[in-house]
Protein backbone atom coordinates (compact mmCIF):
# COMPACT_ATOMS: atom_id res chain seq x y z
CA UNK A 1 0.00 0.00 0.00
CA UNK A 2 3.05 2.18 0.80
CA UNK A 3 4.18 1.59 -2.81
CA UNK A 4 1.00 2.62 -4.39
CA UNK A 5 0.81 5.94 -2.77
CA UNK A 6 3.94 6.90 -2.95
CA UNK A 7 3.79 5.97 -6.96
CA UNK A 8 0.68 8.04 -7.10
CA UNK A 9 2.36 11.03 -5.08
CA UNK A 10 5.24 10.88 -7.10
CA UNK A 11 3.07 10.89 -10.31
CA UNK A 12 0.93 13.56 -8.95
CA UNK A 13 4.56 15.84 -8.36
CA UNK A 14 5.57 15.06 -12.10
CA UNK A 15 2.04 16.32 -13.60
CA UNK A 16 2.14 19.40 -11.88
CA UNK A 17 5.67 19.69 -12.87
CA UNK A 18 4.53 19.18 -16.68
CA UNK A 19 1.37 21.37 -16.03
CA UNK A 20 3.77 24.31 -14.28
CA UNK A 21 6.33 23.95 -17.68
CA UNK A 22 3.57 23.89 -19.80
CA UNK A 23 2.49 27.46 -18.24
CA UNK A 24 5.68 29.00 -18.36
CA UNK A 25 6.10 28.08 -22.19
CA UNK A 26 2.74 29.73 -22.87
CA UNK A 27 3.70 32.30 -21.18
CA UNK A 28 6.63 33.16 -22.94
CA UNK A 29 5.07 32.17 -26.46
CA UNK A 30 2.26 35.16 -25.49
CA UNK A 31 4.83 37.78 -24.61
CA UNK A 32 6.75 36.93 -28.06
CA UNK A 33 3.99 37.37 -30.39
CA UNK A 34 2.30 40.48 -29.96
CA UNK A 35 6.07 42.25 -31.11
CA UNK A 36 4.37 41.04 -34.45
CA UNK A 37 1.43 42.84 -34.39
CA UNK A 38 3.19 46.30 -34.36
CA UNK A 39 3.21 46.87 -38.00
CA UNK A 40 -0.56 46.37 -38.33
CA UNK A 41 -1.40 49.77 -38.47
CA UNK A 42 0.83 50.90 -40.94
CA UNK A 43 -0.46 52.01 -44.26
CA UNK A 44 1.50 50.38 -46.95
CA UNK A 45 0.42 52.56 -49.76
CA UNK A 46 2.44 55.51 -48.37
CA UNK A 47 5.99 56.27 -49.18
CA UNK A 48 8.28 56.58 -46.32
CA UNK A 49 8.93 59.60 -45.00
CA UNK A 50 12.71 59.79 -46.31
CA UNK A 51 11.62 58.95 -50.00
CA UNK A 52 9.48 62.17 -50.66
CA UNK A 53 10.40 65.15 -52.50
CA UNK A 54 10.31 68.01 -50.08
CA UNK A 55 11.25 70.65 -52.52
CA UNK A 56 8.66 71.31 -55.34
CA UNK A 57 11.49 72.60 -57.87
CA UNK A 58 13.89 69.53 -56.82
CA UNK A 59 11.97 67.87 -59.50
CA UNK A 60 13.39 65.49 -62.74
CA UNK A 61 12.54 67.71 -65.48
CA UNK A 62 14.12 70.58 -63.35
CA UNK A 63 17.53 68.70 -62.83
CA UNK A 64 18.43 68.49 -66.56
CA UNK A 65 21.06 65.43 -66.29
CA UNK A 66 22.65 66.26 -69.87
CA UNK A 67 23.89 69.66 -68.57
CA UNK A 68 24.97 67.89 -65.49
CA UNK A 69 26.83 65.57 -67.43
CA UNK A 70 28.15 67.99 -69.64
CA UNK A 71 29.27 70.13 -67.00
CA UNK A 72 31.26 66.86 -65.12
CA UNK A 73 33.22 65.97 -68.26
CA UNK A 74 34.43 69.43 -69.00
CA UNK A 75 35.93 69.17 -65.14
CA UNK A 76 37.75 65.93 -65.55
CA UNK A 77 39.49 66.61 -68.40
CA UNK A 78 41.53 70.08 -66.76
CA UNK A 79 42.89 68.49 -63.24
CA UNK A 80 42.72 72.18 -62.21
CA UNK A 81 39.17 72.04 -62.36
CA UNK A 82 38.94 68.62 -60.86
CA UNK A 83 40.48 69.82 -57.75
CA UNK A 84 38.94 72.95 -57.54
CA UNK A 85 35.76 70.50 -57.86
CA UNK A 86 36.88 69.05 -55.04
CA UNK A 87 37.25 71.63 -52.40
CA UNK A 88 33.98 73.18 -53.52
CA UNK A 89 31.98 70.41 -53.05
CA UNK A 90 34.03 69.73 -49.64
CA UNK A 91 33.08 73.50 -48.72
CA UNK A 92 29.35 72.82 -49.50
CA UNK A 93 29.31 69.31 -47.54
CA UNK A 94 31.20 71.21 -44.72
CA UNK A 95 28.40 73.92 -44.74
CA UNK A 96 25.88 71.24 -44.64
CA UNK A 97 27.39 69.07 -41.81
CA UNK A 98 29.07 71.15 -39.90
CA UNK A 99 29.93 68.19 -37.17
CA UNK A 100 33.77 68.93 -36.44
CA UNK A 101 35.48 65.34 -35.77
CA UNK A 102 38.50 65.33 -33.23
CA UNK A 103 40.87 65.48 -36.42
CA UNK A 104 39.65 68.67 -37.78
CA UNK A 105 39.98 70.49 -34.38
CA UNK A 106 43.62 69.13 -34.33
CA UNK A 107 43.92 70.26 -37.02
CA UNK A 108 42.82 74.06 -36.42
CA UNK A 109 44.51 73.97 -33.61
CA UNK A 110 47.96 73.41 -35.41
CA UNK A 111 46.90 75.93 -38.07
CA UNK A 112 46.81 78.15 -34.76
CA UNK A 113 49.89 77.61 -33.41
CA UNK A 114 52.03 77.61 -36.64
CA UNK A 115 50.29 80.43 -38.26
CA UNK A 116 49.22 79.09 -41.32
Amino acid sequence: MKRVLKALGQTLIQSILLVCTLALISLVGLAVVPTQGAYAGQDRTEAPPEAKITDPAERFEDLNPQAAYEDIVKTSQNPAKVEKAYDESLKEYKGEHPQEGIVQKAEDLIEKVTGN
